[in-house]
Order: C-alpha cells, then sequence, then structure tokens
C-alpha cells in the first residue's frame, strides 16, 4: 500500500515539473519568435523535450531497481545512467549539427527540469507553507 502511494507522489511531482518545464520553455519560445529568433526557440523546445523524457525514464527506471540485490541494482542504476547520457547526447548532437538550433539554448533547455525543480524547492515551496 505504502509503495502505491509513493508511486502515485511521484507520479503527480513529475506532472507538475514537467507542465512547468514545458510551460515556461514555450512561453521563452514564443518571446524569441516574436523578436525574430527561430534557432533559440527551436534549441530551448528541443532540450526541454528532451529534458522532460529523461525526467520520466528516470523515475521509472527506480522502481525498476528496487527490491534487487544489490550488485544487480548498481549493474541496473549504471546501465540507467549510461542510457540516458547517451540518449541526451541526440539533442546535443542535433544542436551541434544544424544550425536551425541554437546550441546554447539546447543545452538550457536540457537542464530545463532541473531548473524549475530548484526554482520549485527555493521559491515555490516557502511560498506555499507561508499560507
Amino acid at each position: 500500500m505504502e509503495t502505491t502511494n509513493q508511486r502515485a507522489e511521484v507520479d503527480r511531482f513529475q506532472r507538475r515539473i514537467c507542465f512547468w518545464a514545458m510551460t515556461c520553455a514555450l512561453v521563452l519560445a514564443f518571446i524569441f519568435l516574436f523578436f525574430h529568433e527561430k534557432s533559440l526557440a527551436k534549441g530551448i523546445v528541443l532540450g526541454t523535450c528532451f529534458s522532460i523524457i529523461n525526467f520520466f525514464l528516470m523515475g521509472k527506471s527506480i522502481y525498476m531497481i528496487l527490491g534487487r540485490s544489490r550488485a544487480k541494482a548498481n549493474a541496473m542504476g549504471l546501465m540507467s545512467i549510461l542510457s540516458r547520457y547517451f540518449f541526451l547526447a541526440i539533442p546535443l548532437i542535433i544542436g551541434m549539427k544544424y544550425a536551425s538550433f541554437n546550441f546554447v539554448a539546447v543545452v538550457i533547455g536540457i537542464f530545463a527540469v532541473q531548473i524549475v525543480i530548484l526554482v520549485d524547492h527555493i521559491v515555490v515551496r516557502p511560498a506555499m507553507s507561508e499560507r
């Protein structure tokens, strides 16, 4: 029963963070498009999409590791990390190879989920606890 509640809480957290990450990315993309910076807009959205997928994969891999022996959990954890790193290399390669994507914007987009988590922890949660 406790595992079901924890899983539901993780799912709610992931949905909230991903919603805000994509919302912020789209708002930034529209601002960049307004100023005719199409490559920045595309880079932010590309990086954020891969960041969100990486975040979901990380959440799913946690449950695959739980309940395993220490050696098997270590091996599965390492494989999860390596596969997600290779997955995150895809938008970086796209950003380097194609001029229609701004590389720096792709990198910032890849950190979108982490930025939203940081803002949520530093700004949003303390403001909510004051109410």
